[in-house]
């Protein structure tokens, strides 16, 4: 049969799928297309529409499925090794599943062609949709409207196929229109909804059972977090040493680009706890071989010297108080321009005055002890040239030695700063098994008694000074040292107030009242305020990371009252933290006198509210930590005894 032959050769002749797809009429025939023939492509229209859906859910619960087999995965995985990036990757998946099945849910549409398959297939009609379009496309002419005048006097193999096809085509719309409205409901996808429930009940109990792997993950990021941090503040001091490095050989500025170098690894590298460890204590250790530990007594005799040596030159007992090196070196400018106008037995005193100085010399600078030597020989000896000379290399010599000791203190700060970065590194890397460790926590307390002006108490090692004045020969004084506490006393007579002070492993704080008539016992108690509470001395406790904790609740000057809130600062007469108390001049044997006398004593002004005077005294203590080799035990307590007692908290 022809209408056969032709379908036959519209298919492959070779090897082809086994299934060819009907192409859409629509798409291929020009002009309008048979009413019978629109009505069937219409009909196929709700049945595409619930094809798509099947579709639609089948790949749904297998992006469902994909999802959840690869969260298993990936937090089981996560249970074994640290993946720091597991819970962006848990998120990432099932937004890369949405996108995958939104991309799938559109390619899955069906065509017309598809649709006509799938409802011969599920409805059993024996193909007769999809013949119905093939024949329609094969010919074109049967696809369009039925001429009646033609239909009745067509004769021929033509007529006769398309009379052939107009039936098949409208036994097809018959058949699709009979066929059940309910086809391709969605149905459930057996494997892939399987494999989902079956993931789901393992994925919960791994996602809620503590994983062993996330204290290791929180250990990596804060050691990740504490080496940035500690190249930061390495970057800062490779900074400030730089800046003050007079040249490329200058020992701080070698060291600031060594830092520059650390800071660097660091940040490259943070993972290697161990190796940076290393390199930052092999630098600490490297920095403190070339500090000095006697720079400090060095500074302390060289401030003694400047300011002895400007007060020779000028004649002046308070000039130069600071004991700056530069003035002195002006001053001694200025003396040598006078030398030729003063008398031999002025300059002969004025040797005299040197060679007395040549003890503190030697302790500030081989240097300058040699020209010290030489200036006080060659006035002496009459030489004014030899003096003048001798002089220029006195204040050349100073200001080299104070040149050296800045350098040396430079370094000695870089070595602690050093230190604490290494300490917080380590501790940032401890191990915490048991989360987030043991607090400890330090309690203390003290009782300060007194049976006479100036009673206190402290923790540690501690000195406490009191003293009483009044209008007649009366003073007392005392001081006492112990472990875990620190007791002074002190006699008076009249009448007049004292104060105590210790420190040491802490600081204690005594304050005494005593009166009296005549001859007579003072009475008085004190009080510390290194923890301020009534206990017999100051506990320590340890924190989770190793350090000592500092006082518990310590008292404020608000709570304390007015008589207790004050400290013994007499910075009028012992001058400041940190100011050298070497007073040049030559010891000798005094007298003593011993007397008594009556009446109202006075107020010495020592007495300060310690809010006003806790800067000066914090600074100083920082700094002494800075400038010298100090446990990282004592830090810890200094720097928690401070703050107990900072009176802003």
């Amino acid at each position: 049969m022809r209408i056969a032959s032709r379908l036959t050769r519209l298919r492959p002749a070779t090897s082809a799928p086994p299934i060819v797809v009907p192409v859409d009429p629509r798409t291929v025939v020009d002009g309008p297309l048979d009413p019978g023939l629109n009505a069937m492509l219409g009909a196929l229209g709700p049945h595409r529409r619930r094809l798509w859906i099947r579709r639609i859910v089948r790949r749904t619960w297998l992006a469902i499925a994909a999802v959840v087999v690869a969260e298993l995965i990936l937090w089981t995985v996560a249970r074994f090794v640290p993946l720091p990036w597991a819970p962006v990757v848990g998120i990432a998946l099932p937004v890369i599943g949405a996108l995958a099945l939104l991309v799938a849910v559109v390619r899955a549409r069906p065509s017309l062609g598809e649709t006509a398959l799938a409802v011969d297939g599920e409805a059993r009609l024996g193909d007769r949709i999809s013949s119905a379009m093939e024949l329609a496309v094969a010919f074109p002419a049967s696809a369009g409207p039925l001429d009646p005048e033609v239909a009745t006097s067509a004769t021929g193999d033509a007529a006769e196929a398309d009379r052939f096809v107009r039936r098949q085509r409208t036994d097809a719309l018959r058949t699709i229109r009979a066929a059940d409205r309910a086809l391709f409901k969605p149905r459930l996808s057996q494997r892939p909804a399987i494999a989902t429930v079956l993931s789901a009940l393992l994925l919960v109990p791994i996602l809620f059972l503590p994983n062993p792997q996330d204290a290791v993950i929180a250990q990596q990021r804060q050691v990740e977090a504490a080496s940035a941090h500690q190249a930061d503040r390495l970057d800062a001091i490779a900074k400030e040493l730089e800046s003050k490095g007079a040249d490329a050989q200058d020992p701080r500025t070698r060291l600031a680009q060594e830092l520059r170098d650390l800071a660097r690894q660091l940040r490259d590298k943070p993972g290697q706890l161990d190796v940076n460890l290393a390199r930052l204590g092999a630098m600490e250790s490297e920095v403190r071989a070339q500090t000095d530990p006697a720079n400090e007594q060095r500074a302390a005799s060289l401030t003694s010297l400047s300011r002895s040596l400007s007060s020779a030159a000028t004649g002046k007992p308070d000039a130069n108080k600071d004991g700056d090196p530069h003035k002195t070196q002006d001053d001694l400018k200025h003396l040598g321009d006078k030398l030729d106008h003063m008398t031999d037995a002025q300059k002969a005193e004025l040797g005299r005055q040197l060679a007395g100085m040549q003890a503190t010399a030697s302790q500030a600078s081989g240097a300058a002890a040699t020209a010290l030597r030489d200036a006080a020989q060659s006035l002496a000896q009459g030489d004014t040239s030899g003096a003048k000379s001798a002089l220029d290399r006195l204040g050349q010599s100073l200001t080299a030695a104070n040149q050296q000791v800045a350098t040396n203190r430079d370094l000695s700060s870089a070595a602690s700063r050093l230190q604490d970065a290494r300490r917080d590194l380590a501790d940032a890397g401890r191990q915490t098994a048991q989360g987030q460790g043991q607090q400890g926590q330090g309690q203390g307390q003290g009782q300060g008694a007194a049976q006479s002006p100036g009673a206190a108490q402290s923790p540690g090692a501690a000195q406490s000074p009191g003293a009483a004045q009044s209008p007649g020969a009366s003073q007392g004084q005392g001081q006492g040292q112990g472990q875990g506490q620190g007791q002074g006393q002190g006699q008076g007579q009249g009448q007049g107030q004292g104060q105590g002070q210790g420190q040491g492993q802490g600081q204690g704080q005594g304050q005494g009242q005593g009166q009296g008539q005549g001859q007579g016992q003072g009475q008085g108690q004190g009080a510390i305020g290194g923890g301020g509470s009534n206990a017999r001395s100051l506990g320590n406790g340890m924190g989770g990371n190793g350090r000592a904790a500092g006082p518990t609740n310590p008292n404020r000057p608000a709570q304390l009252g007015a008589d207790l809130s004050s400290v013994y600062a007499p910075f009028g007469r012992l001058g400041h933290p940190g100011d050298p108390s070497y007073v040049a001049g030559t010891g000798g044997d005094g007298q003593t006198q011993q007397g008594n006398g009556t009446g109202t004593g006075t107020n010495n002004g020592a007495l300060t509210p310690y809010k006003d005077v806790y800067a000066q005294f914090y600074q100083y203590a920082q700094t002494s930590l800075e400038r010298g080799y100090v446990p990282l035990s004592v830090k810890d307590l200094v720097r928690a005894y401070f703050s107990s007692l900072d009176p802003s908290k």
